[in-house]
């Protein structure tokens, strides 16, 4: 059986950015252990803790390979740049994505 290892995150830029609402994208492989993912996001380029929100954390199953990963995040301000990454977790690690950017209509 292949060795479990920690995740790999990696962050897509975001599609169907409107006034209020976009979708975050990303892709996760659990590296074969239980393996939760989740976005973080916020107006501070750092993600600072103080601003930074947290989707909910979605199961990215314990498989092999890469699964795709979306939450769909909507109360943000108009004409605005966000800041979002992937965090995939599991027994053997945590690992974030790259941040991206995107600005709101």
């Amino acid at each position: 059986a292949p060795t479990p290892a920690a995740p790999t995150a990696v962050t897509r830029n975001a599609t169907g950015v409107n006034n209020t609402s976009a979708t975050l994208r990303g892709t996760v492989d659990p590296n074969n252990a239980a393996t939760t993912y989740w976005f973080e996001y916020s107006t501070d380029s750092l993600l600072g803790s103080v601003l930074r929100k947290t989707t909910a954390k979605v199961s990215a199953g314990s498989g092999g390979t890469e699964v795709q990963a979306t939450a769909n995040i909507s109360g943000l301000a108009r004409g605005t740049t966000y800041y979002a990454r992937v965090v995939a977790q599991n027994s053997l690690g945590t690992t974030e994505g790259a941040k991206v950017s995107f600005k709101t209509k």
